[in-house]
């Protein structure tokens, strides 16, 4: 099977991850997902786009105990929130196979670990510029603002952690990690590009012609 480009941005909460992967994809010139996997999941399986939100913040039982009962019951028989990651996984497999794409968070990282053509990159920065941009977000006061960073943070890493093998934020699993707190959004998406085009030269705009429709 054909494996197209894909570029997975894992990242902080607060250091500007979604907008970074978002201008990265216009950059690119190619799609770019991060909530739209939600809503492509909850088109496709009828479930509601806020099972999916509530999902991604907790995990359930365990997941290899879920797997191991699909032979007597298919996946229907697993708990909701491990429904819920496989339909959503499944999701992102068809979004990697349908084209060159930028997707940002969902464990796509894990969930694409065996596509031969995907640069997995984590963003971070430090607590007080990730708390500085959130509370401009979000027009918070910074003690709310760094409580809500470290509840979002501790969420991620849980369900991450739960849903995979590895360990949330440890650098050995993403190809370029990118420090926000000391450069632009605009200068980290420079980066990546370069690093892109170091990595993959032509091919990205290969794929982009050979893409599926």
């Amino acid at each position: 099977m054909k494996t197209y480009p894909v570029i997975t941005i894992s990242r902080e909460h607060g250091s500007g991850g979604h907008e970074m992967g978002r201008m990265l994809a216009e950059e690119l010139g190619i799609p770019f997902y991060d909530n739209e996997i939600i809503a492509i999941a909850a088109k496709d399986s009828g479930f509601a786009e806020q099972a999916f939100e509530e999902a991604d913040k907790r995990a359930s039982s365990s997941l290899l105990y879920s797997l191991s009962r699909l032979g007597s019951g298919g996946t229907y028989s697993m708990p909701l929130n491990d429904q819920l990651f496989m339909i959503q996984s499944g999701i992102i497999r068809t979004v990697a196979d349908r084209g060159p794409a930028v997707i940002v968070g969902r464990c796509a990282d894990y969930v694409l670990r065996s596509y031969t053509k995907c640069i997995h990159i984590f963003a971070y920065a430090d607590v007080e510029s990730r708390v500085r941009r959130i509370m401009e977000e979000r027009k918070l006061s910074r003690l709310e603002a760094l409580e809500f960073l470290k509840r979002t943070d501790k969420s991620r890493a849980a369900y991450y952690n739960y849903y995979t093998d590895q360990k949330w934020g440890s650098r050995q699993f993403y190809d370029l990690c990118i420090n926000t707190g000391l450069i632009a959004l605009e200068t980290a998406v420079g980066l990546i590009r370069d690093y892109v085009n170091c990595a993959w030269g032509g091919l990205l705009e290969q794929a982009k012609r050979e893409a599926k429709p």
